[in-house]
């Protein structure tokens, strides 16, 4: 239990959001159609015909794999908007000692997932900062999409159903492998960790979204990043003023993750969940959104359903039992790093 005015490591809790940050948001512009609000993935801008989509995300739970993650993780936030990702900027910030070889493998590795998507690196800022235990990648991801056809998150519609890309807990899996591969090594085969470590080169969700978004009757997306899968759920009902029912025993998990979260007790739906994607789909169109996924070798699985009751937020256990879920207070992998 964190003391009075004490914040948890990970993402601010709702209710200090709403009261300290959401409460600062300088001058409105009418030209918003998406702001700063609990649960909507990026901002959204009227541009004419356009809107430009924007999204600013640092990785700070990560050792390896910094500039790659960045990238993806600020994609994955504009592409759920039905956007192209198309421009970048990066603030990378590294520990005192550092040296050229971090800085060359970091900006290399930005550069190298900007030119899997077709993004151009416009600027960004590298410094050698006080304080700090290792490096933060700071990014920010600017896209397109038609004024007419971007989605949000909080456009899904009771009766809705809930579709998960891929499984839970991809990029949290993956960073436990290899951040704390010499823990998990007494429990943990190395080929399993060799196949987690390697999940984390598959955070990108940008196709499926951009593909999904074309889909009739998608009417929101949303990418469960801390929290996971748990809380990626909740921000949609918060956005969206919806309630949910979820299955549990429907919800896919590698065989990976679930061996190094057994090893670690860690709970694979409220781990980091980057590489999967939520899809808000009207029923009958959700065997269209799973073709069309299948056409790009993305698995995915209805794992419930959006309920009119905001207040209704139930996950279902194998024994048929329901759990109400409030809040995700701490990603898994902030509260194992911390314990390690």
């Amino acid at each position: 239990m964190m003391s009075r005015g004490r914040l948890p490591t990970g993402k601010v809790p709702k209710d200090v959001l709403e009261k300290l940050v959401f409460t600062c948001l300088g001058v409105p512009s009418d030209r918003v159609l998406k702001g700063a609000r609990v649960g909507e993935d990026s901002a959204v801008i009227d541009m004419g015909d356009m809107v430009l989509v924007a999204k600013a995300n640092p990785v700070t739970g990560a050792e390896s794999r910094l500039g790659t993650l960045a990238v993806h993780i600020n994609a994955n936030d504009v592409a759920v908007r039905g956007a192209e990702p198309r421009w970048y900027m990066g603030t990378v910030l590294l520990p005192e000692g550092a040296n050229e070889k971090l800085l060359r493998t970091i900006m290399r590795e930005q550069h190298e997932a900007c030119c899997e998507l077709g993004v151009q690196i416009v600027g960004g800022h590298t410094e050698v900062a006080p304080g700090l235990s290792r490096p933060i990648v700071a990014g920010f991801m600017l896209g397109e999409a038609s004024k007419d056809t971007f989605v949000t998150s909080g456009g899904a519609r009771a009766g809705d159903a809930v579709v998960l890309t891929r499984e839970a807990g991809i990029e949290g899996a993956g960073i436990l492998a290899t951040d704390l591969k010499r823990r998990l090594i007494v429990s943990v085969s190395k080929t399993t960790l060799k196949r987690a470590s390697d999940m984390l080169r598959h955070v990108s969700v940008v196709p499926e979204a951009l593909k999904a978004s074309r889909v009739r009757g998608v009417h929101g997306m949303h990418t469960p990043t801390e929290g996971g899968v748990i809380n990626g759920l909740l921000e949609v009902s918060e956005a969206s003023g919806l309630g949910f029912k979820v299955y549990g025993s429907k919800v896919p998990i590698s065989p990976e993750t679930k061996e190094i979260c057994g090893a670690l007790g860690v709970d694979p739906l409220r781990l980091l969940s980057s590489g999967s994607l939520l899809v808000l789909v009207d029923p009958s169109n959700v065997e269209d959104l799973l073709a069309a996924l299948v056409e790009i070798e993305v698995p995915a699985q209805v794992i419930g359903e959006m309920t009119e009751d905001t207040s209704e937020r139930l996950v279902y256990g194998e024994d048929g039992s329901a759990t109400s879920v409030e809040c995700v207070e701490q990603d898994e992998l902030y509260r194992v790093l911390g314990e390690s």
